[in-house]
């Protein structure tokens, strides 16, 4: 009876113990699982997610590329875009000579299917996940990266969509992002550089500005009116507060081109570069850039019919 009574003490540690050790794995599985789960949600996109970015907005020409300008398809849940701040990029597969040939294009992309889009370009889309961003609703962007941060890069080759390269962006001063723009989507044999002459006719451009009044991206249009050496400016907008530093520039040579500076009455802007355009011209092409329009790349700068 003695040995009976010595030996329960034993089966019950060998028992607790036995207990704390089914917890420890279980609780070590659950973590493993949320593990593996966490990773597949930030890691793994569908083709469907890709295939639905796609037609996240109009395209316009820049560059040699299509892509959808300014922000390009910004983290919008529970829109097309659930995926984080994405960049889409189209490389035509043929040459793009005159400028009907780039407006005939702009065109047909919008009517395209995604099909066809993967079919007649070469499709890359830059990603940041939506576990890297900072949501703050009084930001024109409401979602934006914090530091350091991933850039998933995919193109679609062979029929999938294959991570090409994946960007590990550090800081702000960080330049990968645009050296890998500069190596994979501006082709330089296509640019071209022209000298110009004396532009003569009606130019304009449609972009986004940074509104006077509330600071939100608007779209207006720019007419400029060249005669000799001179240029006249008018807006396209509504609110007569957004069609500020309207009237005469003086067109001077620059040396990328041709700068337009402001000479009409009064003080335009206290910054003198942002109320200054950029003009060149290459491949028969002209382009335009100025500090005051959002998207601060050259963009096409077409001739009014």
């Amino acid at each position: 009876m003695k040995k009976l009574i010595n030996l329960i003490p034993v089966f019950i540690i060998i028992f607790f113990n036995s207990c704390n050790s089914k917890n420890t794995d279980n609780s070590n599985t659950k973590n493993l699982k949320k593990e593996e789960e966490s990773v597949k949600t930030s890691n793994y996109y569908s083709d469907a997610d890709f295939d639905n970015l796609l037609k996240c907005g109009d395209y316009s020409f820049m560059d040699g590329y299509f892509t959808v300008p300014d922000y390009g398809c910004i983290y919008q849940p529970p829109t097309v875009n659930i995926l984080g701040n994405v960049e889409i990029y189209l490389l035509p597969k043929k040459k793009l000579i005159t400028e009907s040939d780039i407006e005939k294009e702009e065109d047909l992309i919008a009517k395209m299917s995604i099909n066809n889009l993967k079919m007649n370009y070469d499709v890359y889309i830059l990603v940041i996940d939506k576990k890297y961003l900072t949501h703050n609703d009084k930001m024109d962007v409401p979602y934006f990266p914090h530091f350091p941060y991933k850039q998933l890069i995919y193109k679609w080759t062979d029929g999938l969509w294959k991570n090409i390269a994946t960007l590990n962006i550090k800081d702000k001063n960080d330049s990968q992002y645009k050296k890998w723009k500069s190596d994979f989507l501006i082709v330089p044999e296509s640019s071209q550089k022209q000298e110009i002459g004396e532009m003569r006719g009606s130019y304009f451009i449609k972009t986004k500005v940074s509104s006077i009044e509330t600071g939100d991206p608007i779209e207006i249009n720019f007419y400029f009116e060249f005669q000799n050496s001179n240029a006249i400016l008018s807006i396209g907008t509504k609110n007569s507060l957004e069609a500020y530093c309207e009237g005469s520039y003086a067109v001077v040579k620059d040396k990328d081109g041709l700068k337009l500076k402001y000479t009409g009455e009064g003080t335009c802007t206290s910054d003198e570069e942002e109320s200054s355009f950029l003009i060149k011209k290459e491949n028969d092409q002209y382009y335009i850039k100025s500090k005051r329009f959002i998207n601060e790349d050259w963009q096409l700068f077409k001739m009014k019919s």
